[in-house]
């Protein structure tokens, strides 16, 4: 089974992180990330890799108004979708999950920091970070070389993935914007 998970950058000329989760018969986890920038650069990989799921760190609505899944997670550090930069990728986000449902893709908004926290993995250490990943059980480029914090907070969107099709996640927030994490 594969899971994509995409840390979406707010505009095209900033790296957005893609991980790729597989998980095999063992239900072994193993990684493949890269940096992305465009929406068809990302799209055509996703076209090409067929996941089961895609995983997405950022808003994928928005309305100009604060969502209550971006209230709900303010412990986690969720900020809100009026602020600059954040409605930025809203509307980025919001126009991505728009070509997904054309291509009848499936996907789920998530919050990769929540999902670290929740987990118990996060660090603002990126090193401690990614050796907390593997002593978890995740495989890949997470032992082959550093990753940046984009493919990072890919690699848990990929796994919040993950834990969503097993059913161990729950939903903030309501008709204006879900956000899918981990059961606490």
């Amino acid at each position: 089974m594969k899971i994509a998970g995409i840390d979406l950058a707010g505009i095209p000329k900033n790296k957005t992180g893609m991980c790729i989760l597989e998980i095999n018969k063992n239900d072994e986890k193993f990684v493949t990330t890269q940096i992305l920038y465009t929406d068809s650069d990302i799209i055509e990989n996703l076209k090409e890799i067929k996941p089961k799921i895609t995983a997405i760190d950022a808003p994928l609505t928005s309305s100009g108004e604060n969502r209550l899944c971006d209230e709900e997670l303010r412990k986690y550090g969720a900020l809100p979708v009026t602020l600059r930069g954040m409605n930025v990728l809203a509307m980025r986000g919001k126009e991505f999950a728009g070509e997904l449902k054309k291509l009848q893709l499936d996907f789920i908004e998530i919050f990769s920091t929540a999902t670290a926290k929740i987990l118990g993995l996060y660090d603002r250490d990126l090193m401690k970070m990614q050796k907390s990943l593997i002593k978890f059980g995740v495989h890949g480029d997470t032992e082959k070389r550093i990753l940046t914090k984009d493919e990072i907070d890919a690699v848990f969107a990929a796994l919040t993935g993950y834990l969503y099709l097993e059913g161990l996640t729950e939903e903030a927030g309501d008709d204006k914007g879900k956000i899918v994490i981990p059961k606490v």
